[in-house]
């Protein structure tokens, strides 16, 4: 689980103190403490942070790049996926739709993972919410836009690496009516009382309509679509299998009645 608290350091804190804060940015991070054999990669970086040679910021750009965070969070991963986790663990919360998607999507292709989370942290946002001494913590949000972005706030904000697999992020689950649990449901938002907030649409044993699962196909392929548009150029792969791997991840959340609406 990221981190809910608000962790601070100084310029001359003490050994113990930047030990302390540096288990609270693993906790935000990782979403966990290092394994022993995984600290070994990382004891440059936590010998000059602990000697105050680096700063949070400058930590967070080297710890991204490091094996420990790109084998679980990049490597396994969508592009798509991996920006949610980048927000929620360098932000502090779920990404702004689909344009926010989009442009994030367009740095990570072209320029790597590094200028991604560099784009982040080095943001006007980051500055204003964390600084140069806080640990990014996950923010609550004040008020939302809808009760769609309050539930993928919600699920990301409680969601375990890998708990709803690393294919399509839940700003997307939302759109396809994927989220078949309920945490979270029923917040109040600006414009709606809780009272009459409805929980979000869920699967349901032989219930869907052939229009349901023609909107879902037609989500499917427009986010095929931008990921094979977008794609690394060296990437060898068809707009097809993207495709069909998209469906596959679709198919897991879908009774085997209602998975036959989307064809073979």
């Amino acid at each position: 689980m990221p981190l809910h608290e608000t962790i601070t350091t100084t310029h001359d804190a003490s050994v113990e103190d930047r030990t302390f804060v540096l288990s609270k940015i693993y906790q935000q991070v990782l979403e966990r403490q290092p394994y022993d054999s995984e600290r070994k990669q990382l004891w440059d970086l936590e010998r000059d942070f602990k000697k105050g040679k680096l700063g949070i910021r400058h930590f967070l750009k080297s710890l991204v790049v490091r094996p420990v965070y790109l084998e679980h969070f990049y490597e396994n991963s969508s592009n798509l996926k991996f920006i949610e986790n980048a927000c929620k663990h360098f932000l502090g919360r779920t990404p702004h739709g689909d344009e926010e998607i989009h442009n994030w999507d367009n740095i990570l292709l072209r320029h790597g993972v590094g200028a991604l989370v560099s784009d982040m942290v080095d943001s006007e946002e980051y500055r204003k919410c964390f600084g140069y001494f806080t640990v990014p913590y996950w923010r609550e949000q004040a008020l939302y836009q809808s009760a769609t972005e309050y539930l993928e706030n919600e699920r990301l904000a409680h969601e375990h690496p890998g708990q709803r697999g690393w294919g399509i992020p839940n700003h997307y689950q939302q759109k396809l009516h994927l989220n078949s649990d309920s945490e979270g449901q029923g917040a109040p938002t600006e414009e709606t009382p809780p009272e009459e907030l409805q929980p979000s649409p869920t699967v349901v044993v032989g219930t869907m309509t052939e229009t349901e699962a023609e909107k879902i196909m037609e989500c499917i392929q427009e986010i095929s679509k931008i990921l094979f548009e977008n794609r690394i150029p060296e990437q060898r792969i068809s707009r097809k299998r993207i495709e069909n791997g998209i469906r596959q991840q679709v198919l897991e959340f879908m009774t085997p009645e209602d998975a036959v609406l989307l064809g073979d």
